[in-house]
């Protein structure tokens, strides 16, 4: 089931009566018990979420990829990923929030697919769910923070929610980086399928062969496929394509290149190519996309 909007997910978790904005919501899990349901089945969000919990008895299924979390860890779901759970127990119940926020809530200029970019962590083809360490920053008071100021609704608060996302996310980078945060999913084709997203992210003309790739990771192709279809279920080629559309589809929406710039930039050569190969996966022509979007 996909979810196009924040209100059509907060209507099938009952709880759509809380809603106050469009673009953002929280929710502490404990505030709602009796209304949102245990168990979810393929929910597929048109937006970005993040989930923070402690002593949480979860089994997660992502994109196909399975495992339980009960240890304390923070989620992060980057648009159009599968998520399903299964809530067997709850052992400390004021601690558990859930954020949901489209890109354009944060007003950095940055469109999702700049966020997608930016943070390694909303990754679309990787686990999402990463553990806490005990010397990790305190995400459960920045969840906190926000909570609250969105029970005393207004529009200094929201700007002041803003603001502490933003930390969120810079700090969530941060911890990233500096190994403070640990993926629930370690082995060795994971980490490689991980490497092979976050350089097609960092590659500014993604279309090359899976071997442009397989080099830059000092690994062969025939490896790198390996490791990629076992970790996602997807091929490599597969993923590259979707990284493509999400940067194509981006700069028809948030830039004034023309049409021929954009083929280019996503390494097309021949804009005709870059048309049937857009029409073929989205289903209409680049300038339709553009045009019924705008």
């Amino acid at each position: 089931m996909t979810f196009n909007t924040i209100e059509d997910l907060l209507e099938e978790m009952n709880i759509s009566k809380f809603q106050k904005h469009q673009n953002f919501h929280i929710l502490k899990f404990k505030d709602h018990l009796d209304e949102i349901p245990m168990k979810t089945d393929f929910r597929k969000c048109d937006f970005f979420q993040i989930v923070i919990t402690k002593n949480h008895n979860v089994d997660v299924i992502v994109d196909n990829v399975s495992f339980s979390a009960m240890e304390d860890s923070i989620t992060f779901m980057a648009p159009h990923q599968t998520l399903s759970t299964n809530v067997k127990s709850v052992e400390d119940l004021g601690l558990g929030y859930m954020l949901v926020f489209s890109s354009n809530f944060l007003r950095l200029g940055i469109s999702e697919f700049d966020l997608i970019q930016k943070f390694p962590f909303f990754n679309v083809n990787y686990s999402p769910v990463y553990f806490l360490k005990e010397n990790t920053v305190d995400f459960f008071y920045l969840m906190e923070k926000i909570y609250e100021l969105f029970q005393e609704f207004s529009s200094e608060n929201l700007e002041i929610i803003r603001s502490y996302l933003t930390i969120l996310l810079y700090e969530g980078r941060k911890s990233f980086f500096n190994g403070e945060i640990q993926s629930t999913v370690a082995s060795r084709h994971n980490e490689v399928a991980f490497a092979f997203e976050n350089q097609i992210k960092e590659t500014v003309n993604k279309r090359k062969p899976i071997e442009y790739y397989a080099n830059k990771l000092n690994i062969s192709s025939v490896y790198l496929s390996e490791c990629v279809k076992k970790a996602t279920g997807k091929t490599a080629k597969q993923i590259i394509t979707e990284y493509v559309l999400l940067q194509a589809s981006s700069m028809l929406l948030q830039s004034t290149k023309t049409i021929d710039e954009i083929a280019y930039t996503v390494g097309y050569t021949n804009t005709s190519n870059f048309g049937i190969f857009f029409k073929k996966h989205i289903g209409i022509s680049p300038s339709t996309y553009r045009k019924n979007h705008k």
